[in-house]
């Protein structure tokens, strides 16, 4: 069975399209063995990502990625995996200053999410820092030709 993509785009942009969006988080999702799941991503701005940060994490300021793990899904067809929320302009100026593409630094970013949904921390330790951006890197090099 086929995973279940939702994607919100909220902003204008030519270059980070649903399709792209979806084909990378598909080929993210394969990476990682995982099938019969649904995400959800949101593609916002600054200003809305800042808000939901405010509210959610107690810090008010833009950042670059946002992720709300489910905690349980009963009786759906689905594996809920959760929310990832991402501010492309943020993600824009970090990749420019990363030396990244902004696609890019979108794959950087949704790899990232989609690994704090699974459970992964990086604020927890230098262990679990080094587990998380360990498994991140070697899904971004494995994917970044594709783009």
């Amino acid at each position: 069975m086929k995973s279940r993509i939702l994607i919100d785009k909220q902003i204008k942009d030519s270059k980070i399209t649903k399709k792209f969006i979806k084909d990378i988080t598909t080929e993210i999702l394969k990476a990682l063995n995982l099938d019969n799941v649904e995400v959800s991503i949101t593609l916002t701005d600054d200003e809305t990502i800042r808000q939901i940060n405010r509210e959610w994490r107690g810090k008010d300021k833009p950042t670059d990625v946002l992720s709300f793990p489910m905690e349980e899904t009963i009786g759906y067809r689905y594996r809920i995996l959760g929310d990832v929320i991402i501010s492309i302009p943020y993600a824009k100026r970090q990749a420019h200053q990363i030396g990244f593409t902004e696609k890019e630094e979108i794959l950087r970013l949704l790899i990232h999410g989609i690994l704090h949904l699974l459970g992964y921390d990086h604020e927890r330790s230098q262990e679990d820092e080094k587990i998380m951006f360990d498994i991140q890197d070697k899904i971004f090099y494995q994917l970044k030709n594709m783009l």
